[in-house]
């Protein structure tokens, strides 16, 4: 089984989080958590796994039920 790698992670809004060498999904929550605790990205953002790539959603895009 292959481990599946993305190349570019972008915010909900387009903007690029990372591009360059292929990362999994566990290694960009760690660049995301790192970036929370560094105040790049806000508290309770988190990553959501799109058929073209992945994306960082803002807390406020959490459906509450």
């Amino acid at each position: 089984m292959m481990t599946q790698t993305y190349s570019v992670i972008r915010h909900a809004d387009g903007r690029v989080f990372h591009a360059g060498e292929p990362l999994t999904v566990a290694d960009t929550q760690i660049l995301l958590n790192d970036a929370i605790a560094d105040g790049w990205v806000d508290v309770g953002s988190f990553l959501r796994v799109e058929p073209d790539g992945l994306v960082i959603d803002p807390p406020d895009a959490l459906v509450k039920t």
